[in-house]
């Protein structure tokens, strides 16, 4: 052997390298328990959660005390199942928008304005779907108010 042989082992030479596999990423999912489904569990008893959701009564068992598996995508699936048959919406996310002069704020491509809005121009309001589906804007000084918008 020549000083630029590796060899096959560890003990070869200088700069071997090792050709063993990256540790497998964990599977895709939340790292814990969403709360809207923790407390769906936590309010009724083991076998009434277990039959809607479709999941064993040790399964409920273990998330009312706080055991979240290393892949919970059965958990999920059958969550995300059970919402959907019954209609359960997700609560919608609160969006920053500046108002514009005259009162108007610009969300989704389209303007929106609510009584008292001219008086705010640049300032900044969050803005969020209530749930009728219709657009709710709140003042972030305290104390707040909430208006609701109507379209321009």
């Amino acid at each position: 052997m020549t000083d630029f042989d590796g060899g096959t082992g560890r003990a070869g030479g200088q700069g071997s390298t090792s050709v063993t596999a990256p540790p497998s990423a964990r599977p895709s999912g939340p790292q814990s328990a969403p709360s809207d489904l923790l407390h769906f569990v936590r309010g009724l008893s083991k076998a009434a959660a277990a039959r809607a959701l479709g999941l064993s009564c040790g399964t409920i068992h273990n998330l009312r005390h706080g055991y979240w598996p290393a892949d919970p995508r059965f958990i999920t699936r059958a969550w995300e199942c059970y919402r959907e048959r019954h209609g359960l919406t997700v609560s919608s996310s609160w969006f920053l928008r500046r108002v514009r002069p005259g009162g108007a704020v610009r969300h989704a491509g389209r303007d929106y304005t609510a009584t008292g809005l001219a008086a705010r121009t640049g300032q900044l309001l969050a803005v969020a779907r209530d749930a009728e589906g219709g657009l709710l804007a709140q003042t972030l000084e305290l104390p707040a108010q909430r208006l609701p918008l109507a379209a321009v």
